[in-house]
Order: C-alpha cells, then structure tokens, then sequence
C-alpha cells in the first residue's frame, strides 16, 4: 500500500473541508494563473477607460453628427426630387421613343414581371393592361409616382432608390403603352374604371 501523504501538510488543512476522504489544503495559487489575473484586470481598465474617456464621446458625437448631416441632406435631396415632377406632355413623348419602350420592357422583366406578370396581366399585383387603376388615373406621372414611392400597403417596394429616376419613367411609359391589350389569363380588373 501507498502511504499517506497528508501527514506532511497538516499544518494547511482547513478544518471542517473534507469529503469522501478528500481534504482541502490552504495552497496559494499558482503563479501563472495570478498573472493572467493580473493581465485581464489591467486590460479591463485599459477598455474602460478607453470607453468612457473624454475623447470617445467627442469622436462618438462627431460621427452622430457627420451621420445625422448625410440623413437630412439625403431627405433634401429626395423631397427635390419629388418637387421636379414632369408634366404629362412631356412624358407622353417617352410613349414616341422606341429605345426608352425597349428599356422599360427590359426593366419590367427583371424587376415587375415576377408580380404584374411578362405583359402586365396581372399576378400578385394588379392588371395593368385594362383600364382599371387603384392609385391614380392611368397617366404616366401616376404610374411613376407608384413605382417610385411604392404601394406598402399591398406590399410593393419603392423603387426611388434602387434605379434611376429615368429608368421608372421609362417603365412607366412602357405599363401605358400596354393598356388596352389583350393576353389570355389576364387577371381580372381592380380598381377604378379610368376613361380616356
């Protein structure tokens, strides 16, 4: 048999701390463990400091600054935009212009066929060959104030600032130049009949 050690440290046992044989001894720790300790008490105070110091609030007030400048500049400049409406003569010349048609196909495709259908008959959303509108009157400058500000309540996204103002003027004019064809399984009308 192994003799028993614990005749040498009798002078560390702590009274009342044993179980199941076991016997706790009054050691120090070790030397390595109390540097790391020491390290990430002084690390913890680095951060703290560096956190709560005098110069992070100043660089923290100076960026929510520069941030809250660039939001009122960009509602600036889309409130502008929104002001420089195009009359309706003038996008009715977009109707006369076959490369802005081939554009606004192209753009329809990829962006509005997945809900309004490849001929804008009508899916998800609305039917936009027949006369029947839900926002506006069938005009142009109404078509583009829907694509560019979007229909949230029906789920459809504001395009303002995804593509070029002159990219949904020319979907605009190509969803009018669609009006009043006809295409097997068209969705049936919704909204106000608009009479031209």
């Amino acid at each position: 048999m192994s003799e028993d050690k614990t005749q040498r440290y009798e002078d560390k046992v702590i009274e009342g701390y044993e179980y199941d044989g076991i016997t706790e001894y009054d050691n120090p720790c070790p030397a390595w463990l109390m540097y790391i300790f020491y390290f990430t008490a002084l690390l913890a105070i680095f951060f703290v400091g560096y956190h709560f110091g005098s110069h992070s609030k100043d660089e923290l007030m100076g960026a929510y600054a520069i941030k809250l400048k660039e939001a009122q500049t960009q509602t600036e400049t889309s409130t502008s935009t929104q002001q420089t409406e195009v009359n309706e003569s003038e996008l009715l010349v977009l109707l006369q212009d076959p490369a802005a048609l081939a554009e606004g196909v192209e753009i329809f495709g990829e962006l509005c066929a997945l809900c309004h259908g490849e001929s804008g008959e009508g899916m998800i959303g609305p039917n936009l060959i027949d006369n029947y509108w839900l926002h506006g009157k069938g005009k142009i400058s109404d078509i583009a104030v829907s694509i560019r500000s979007g229909i949230p309540d029906n789920g459809m996204a504001a395009w303002e600032d995804r593509i070029p103002e002159q990219q949904i003027l020319h979907i605009a004019a190509y969803i009018k130049s669609v009006q009043g064809t006809i295409v097997e399984n068209a969705k049936e009308p919704d909204g106000e009949l608009v009479e031209e």
